[in-house]
Parts: C-alpha cells; sequence; structure tokens
C-alpha cells in the first residue's frame, strides 16, 4: 500500500482486524476540535476512536471523502459536535452518520478486572461498536477503539501507539469506562 493510501485511508492491519489511524503524526493532527485551540493531535483520542470503529463497520459515511478523523472532525466542527472545551458530543454523531447511534456508556470504575473484562465482552458479544477510557502513563485520559476478544485479551486500534493488546499497555484497572455504538 503507498504511503499517500496510508494518510488518507488508514492501513488495515488483518492480523487483529484494526484501522491504525494515529491522532498524532498524521495529515490531520494539525485540524481543530470544535472552536477550541486545541488540535486532533492534541486531544483527539476519542473522536479518532470513534472514526476508527465506523470505519470498521463499514456504515456510509454519507458523502465523508475520504473518510478518516481529519474529515470527520471537520464536518462535526461544522455541526457543533464539541462544545466549548473541545469534549465530544454524541448526537451530532449520529446526524452525520445516521446507521452509527450512539447508545450509552458503562462505568468501570471500582470493578474487578474479571467484571470489567465481563462487561465489555457481554456489550462486545451483542454487536456493539466499543471505545474504551484508560488513564495512560502521564496520567491522563485517553482513548482507543475496540477491534476484538481473544479469550482474556482486549484487542484494540490505539490512536496514541502501535500497542494492540489494552491491559498489556494499559492497567486494567486504570480502564475506567466506555462508550458503545450501534449500527441501524
Amino acid at each position: 500500500m503507498s504511503l499517500w493510501n496510508y494518510a488518507i485511508y488508514g492501513y488495515y492491519n488483518s492480523s487483529v482486524n484494526s484501522i491504525e489511524w494515529k491522532q498524532k503524526g498524521e495529515p490531520w493532527s494539525n485540524i481543530r476540535i470544535g472552536n477550541t485551540n486545541r488540535t486532533i493531535g492534541d486531544i483527539g483520542c476519542l473522536v479518532t476512536s470513534i472514526a476508527i470503529l465506523i470505519k470498521k463497520s463499514g456504515v456510509s459515511t454519507n458523502g465523508i471523502k475520504p473518510f478518516n478523523p481529519g474529515t470527520f472532525v471537520t464536518a462535526l466542527n461544522n455541526i457543533y459536535g464539541f462544545d466549548s472545551y473541545g469534549c465530544l458530543r454524541y448526537d451530532p454523531i449520529s446526524k452525520l452518520i445516521p446507521q452509527f447511534k450512539y447508545t450509552g456508556r458503562v462505568i468501570l470504575n471500582g470493578k474487578s478486572k474479571n467484571d470489567k473484562l465481563s462487561e465489555i465482552k457481554k456489550y462486545y458479544s451483542f454487536g456493539y461498536y466499543i471505545a474504551i477510557k484508560v488513564i495512560d502513563t502521564n496520567y491522563s485520559q485517553h482513548w482507543v477503539a475496540l477491534d476484538d476478544i481473544e479469550g482474556d485479551n482486549i484487542l484494540m486500534s490505539d490512536p496514541g501507539s502501535k500497542a494492540i493488546n489494552l491491559w498489556q499497555e494499559y492497567d486494567w484497572e486504570n480502564t475506567t469506562q466506555f462508550v458503545y455504538f450501534k449500527i441501524n
């Protein structure tokens, strides 16, 4: 695959069914989030993870072409998809991509590792597309897209690293919540 195709469409890694879009070091990294001075490279892990999930789902992106985190954020910016702090609003996602609906959030704080794994597995087995919030090594929030679950291993597309195993990269205790989407 050419570097141009990688930059525009992302690289599909068939070994883990992941789309390896990153928030930093990409052509879209300097696109501003909402009306803030912050960019995808600064705070775009959640919106990048959701773009990965949308791409992975195969739903129509309703004319957002080529679809990638940059074109997705630009489209969200045009319909006020972020609040004044740059936090993503979930309802505008469904306005842009009607087949991809935000369904809810599950809080995982205070649960055991097995309970967290069971909860994530349950939603994944129902066919939901899941973005998981973790606390990274800098003690800041970070979001990743769930790719698959193999036994006790949660495989991910991480917009901030090349790692693919969630709990090898991030401490399970710091997995604090997830948001989930369904396809209509």
